[in-house]
């Protein structure tokens, strides 16, 4: 006897290329069977999926969830696992300093899955413009301690999946600390032999010599944003460095965040076959109210895009999954794996969508999350913030 069986809808698990009519049964918290609809079956509970799609548990590659400690940091149980989303990557809210609080109120504490990124600046993101002080984590290089950086990760193995600097003029001493920055994030991830991540916007580094400093399995985030240190030229054509390095295995996140992301930017690298890697919302504090909301609302821009459901689902399920190195645990719906599940519902009508410039697009289509369950146990949904 099965706990639970999902009934009537499509399984879409492009871990195992499955797009397709099925029944989904769970049993201890794990994926017991993907069943044919005419398989008969027993069980403690069922749900109707009919008209629905069931994928994957949702993974939201890029958030900051820190509250109270971090000016951007917002509850992941209530802003993501309540919408949807069944595991998050911190995209370096903690710097070394601080991340064993971080690890025990919030990795620990959460019912969200929540790994993170270990920021190369130790203080991590407790102020910046808008704050009291208003001072970057890169305005004072002495919080760069790349071997404080490399304890800390050593510390939080099995919750780190990265280190990631940011390089902005604004948090940097006006730019004069980029460099310098970007390059102990190197060496610290080196020594720890974890990817890098790097956000690019406002740098007054150029693209080139950020790129240059990363590898195959590196991250460049914020990849459709429309502001300096950009993926294109002013006529929106593609920079060479971006397809060099993606064929070197250089991998792309879309951040979405308050100011990242722009249509006119994705629709045009999108035509150029420059796909993201990964969907991340990049939500925080000052976006949970617009334009982001949340990451369901993210994946609506990219249907409303043309991406196909089975490409938006797996670069927000199987891809996110590999880079955390838990593609047999999430990310799939196959036997065996953790029961994360996310049933979506795509429904029809007129949908204002905000980009992170303030344009707005009218969608005919989005999505809508029917049901969700966490380790087979179902989680209690939120309405779309508004």
């Amino acid at each position: 006897m099965y706990d639970y069986v999902l009934t009537g809808g499509t399984v879409v698990d492009p871990a195992t290329n499955l797009n397709t009519p099925r029944n989904l049964a769970i049993q201890g918290g794990r994926i017991a069977a993907v069943l044919d609809p005419t398989a008969p079956f027993i069980a403690k509970q069922t749900v109707d999926c009919a008209g629905k799609l069931v994928v994957p548990g949702l993974i939201d590659f890029h958030v900051h969830v820190f509250p109270g400690v971090s000016h951007f940091g917002v509850d992941p149980d209530e802003t993501c696992l309540a919408r949807g989303v069944t595991t998050v990557l911190d995209f370096g809210t903690a710097g070394g300093l601080i991340f064993d609080g971080f690890r025990r109120y919030i990795v620990d504490a959460s019912r969200t899955r929540v790994k993170a990124l270990m920021l190369i600046a130790g203080q991590g993101l407790i102020s910046s413009m808008g704050t009291k002080p208003g001072l970057g984590e890169l305005w004072d290089l002495s919080y760069c301690d790349v071997e404080g950086c490399v304890e800390a990760v050593e510390r939080n193995r099995d919750c780190v999946a990265g280190i990631k600097v940011r390089c902005m003029d604004d948090i940097a001493n006006d730019g004069k600390n980029e460099a310098e920055g970007l390059r102990r994030a190197r060496l610290a991830a080196d020594a720890v032999k974890l990817p890098l991540v790097v956000h690019p916007v406002l740098s007054s580094l150029s693209i080139e010599h950020i790129f240059g400093t990363l590898h195959a399995g590196d991250v460049l985030t914020h990849c459709y944003h429309d502001k300096r240190c950009g993926l294109v030229d002013a006529n929106l054509r593609v920079l060479p460095i971006v397809r060099e390095k993606q064929r070197e295995g250089v991998l792309l996140d879309v951040g979405h965040g308050s100011g990242s992301f722009a249509f006119r930017v994705a629709r045009a690298m999108l035509e150029q076959d420059i796909l993201p890697d990964f969907i991340g919302s990049d939500i925080h504090a000052y976006n949970l109210r617009g334009p982001v909301h949340d990451l369901v609302t993210t994946l609506d821009k990219f249907l409303h895009l043309g991406m196909s459901v089975p490409e938006i689902v797996r670069r927000s399920t199987t891809t996110c999954a590999a880079f955390l190195g838990l593609a047999d645990e999430i990310g799939t719906l196959r036997a065996g794996s953790c029961a994360d599940v996310t049933v979506l519902e795509i429904v029809d009508g007129e949908f204002p969508l905000t980009d992170s410039e303030g344009q707005i697009e009218v969608a005919r289509r989005r999505f809508e999350v029917r049901n969700c369950f966490r380790a087979g146990r179902p989680v209690g949904l939120l309405p779309r913030p508004i």
